[in-house]
C-alpha cells in the first residue's frame, strides 16, 4: 500500500512541477530554456515589523529580499497582503514596485478608512505572502 501511494505521489509530482513561461516580466517571448524557471515563494512573517517603514500618516512599505531564490533576470511576481484583520482595508497589497532578480517593494495605503501602521502591522499580523517565478541558469 505504501509503494502504491509513494508511486501515486511521485507521478503526480512530476506532471505538476513543469513549469513554462509564456511572457517574461517584459511582457516579450522568453528568450532563457523552461528547464532554468524555478518557482521560489516567501512570507515576511506574520506581525513581523522587519522590513515595514512608514512612508507619511496613510502609506507603509515592506521590502521583500527574494535574493536566496537565485534569479538572474527580474521574475514573474504575484503578491498578496494576509492577516488577521483591517489588511482588507488596504490598497495595493497585489501591486509590487521596483521588481528585481533581487527583491521588490509593496506599498500599501489607506482605502479612506483604516491607516496602516507598524503597531497594526504587529497586532494584526499583517504579512506580504509572494510567488516569484523566474530564471536561475541562463
Amino acid at each position: 500500500m505504501v509503494s502504491r501511494t509513494l508511486l501515486a505521489f511521485c507521478l503526480i509530482s512530476s506532471t505538476l512541477s513543469s513549469i513554462i513561461m509564456v511572457k517574461d516580466s517584459s511582457g516579450g517571448r522568453p528568450t532563457l530554456p523552461d528547464s532554468c524557471l524555478r518557482t521560489c515563494a516567501g512570507s515576511t512573517g506574520a506581525g513581523l515589523r522587519r522590513g515595514w517603514t512608514v512612508r507619511h500618516r496613510s502609506t507603509m512599505e515592506v521590502t521583500v529580499d527574494m535574493s536566496e531564490c537565485g534569479f538572474v533576470d527580474t521574475p514573474v511576481v504575484t503578491t498578496s497582503l494576509a492577516g488577521n484583520g483591517f489588511h482588507d482595508f488596504l490598497q495595493g497589497t497585489s501591486a509590487p514596485w521596483e521588481i528585481t532578480k533581487t527583491g521588490f517593494r509593496l506599498v500599501v495605503e489607506n482605502s479612506g478608512i483604516f491607516n496602516p501602521s507598524l503597531n497594526r502591522v504587529h497586532y494584526y499580523k499583517w504579512h506580504v505572502n509572494w510567488i516569484a517565478v523566474g530564471y536561475v541558469c541562463e
